[in-house]
């Protein structure tokens, strides 16, 4: 079960992400864990996310649980080039190794999902919000924060300048 404290929109808040137990079929907790950690990545980015503990092709988004990284080839901006992100969070990595070979994200199934539109409502169905309201509450934490550092992490993971960010994502620090 994941138990999730202090995420409040309004006043971009999120702390305390907690998972229990580690079954790597059970969706909340690859969901919870992953959007809520690296939550500016988007949907159509993760459906089709391989973990593996090496590297893949060009072509392939996969997460690597050795070098600890995810690993974008095919993004909205992709004439930015790859994403890497790194995974600093040894328990989310523990769980993920355990689904090493198989995709971050299935229907229930075990199926790929064949549309990101289609994963989203299957998010919004355990969660209660769609995945672009937790990318816009964790822009506006950072941005919130004014931390330099995590804000440029923030622009290079979304593949937008900060202004960009600063008129679409920042709507709850407003």
């Amino acid at each position: 079960m994941i138990k999730i404290t202090n995420l409040n929109f309004l006043n971009q808040t999120i702390e305390n992400i907690e998972v229990d137990g580690d079954d790597i079929h059970d969706v909340e907790l690859k969901l919870t864990k992953t959007y809520l950690t690296y939550g500016v990545i988007r949907s159509s980015e993760l459906i089709n996310c391989l973990i593996t503990d090496n590297d893949c092709d060009d072509n392939t988004n996969y997460i690597n649980v050795n070098k600890k990284q995810i690993v974008i080839n095919n993004h909205k901006n992709d004439r930015k080039g790859k994403k890497v992100i790194d995974i600093n969070d040894n328990k989310l990595l523990g769980i993920l190794r355990k689904g090493i070979g198989r995709f971050l994200v299935t229907t229930q199934q075990g199926e790929l999902y064949q549309s990101s539109s289609a994963f989203s409502k299957v998010f919004m169905k355990y969660f209660e919000h769609n995945v672009y309201d937790l990318r816009k509450a964790i822009s506006s934490k950072c941005i919130a924060e004014g931390n330099i550092e995590e804000i440029k992490k923030l622009e290079r993971v979304q593949g937008h300048d900060l202004k960009t960010i600063l008129e679409f994502y920042n709507v709850y620090s407003k």
